[in-house]
């Protein structure tokens, strides 16, 4: 399967929405943090755009680091997933989850898309000349740390969740050069 990298647009509404609702009703994690809810109406939707576009840009708190946000598709335009990718990391970036954020929808698990989009997100990456990126993820999630580790992901430590006190997050680092 191709996947793309496609940047938040109207275009998505109802795609969006498809893809949250079976998130949601699957009860799994759902990942990187922009996604959290469907959208009633186009103008909501809009709001939740121009959201995306404000961190871009980095016109959000100051504690938050500037995230450029992807939606993937497959080549028929199907929403797979999402991406983010921190362009720097605040203290509470580098203690946790690191530079890159990523979900795969439940119905294309187990496919390959999880491996190809972060690599798709690693090149972003190089581009911006991130050099090292630092990833994290829940010491529970096997499946996403088998994907970093493809991906040249070194473990660095285990650290507790300060979201989730039953929770710990796995710290890896990968050389982008």
């Amino acid at each position: 399967m191709k996947l793309y990298l496609a940047k938040p647009d109207l275009y998505f509404f109802d795609r969006y929405n498809e893809m949250m609702m079976e998130w949601q009703a699957s009860g799994t994690q759902i990942a990187p943090w922009f996604l959290d809810k469907t959208f009633e109406n186009l103008d909501s939707f809009a709001e939740f755009i121009q959201m995306l576009d404000n961190c871009e840009r980095g016109n959000l708190d100051k504690k938050y680091s500037s995230t450029t946000s992807y939606f993937v598709t497959d080549e028929n335009g199907r929403l797979i997933g999402a991406a983010s990718l921190r362009h720097y990391l605040t203290a509470a970036g580098y203690n946790t989850w690191g530079h890159i954020g990523y979900g795969v929808r439940p119905s294309e698990r187990r496919k390959g898309c999880a491996t190809h989009m972060l690599k798709m997100v690693l090149s972003e990456a190089k581009g911006m000349k991130i050099q090292r990126v630092l990833l994290g993820c829940h010491s529970s999630n096997i499946g996403s740390a088998k994907v970093i580790e493809s991906c040249g992901g070194v473990l660095e430590n285990i650290v507790a969740d300060p979201d989730d006190k039953n929770e710990t997050i796995r710290r890896y680092w990968i050389d982008n050069k």
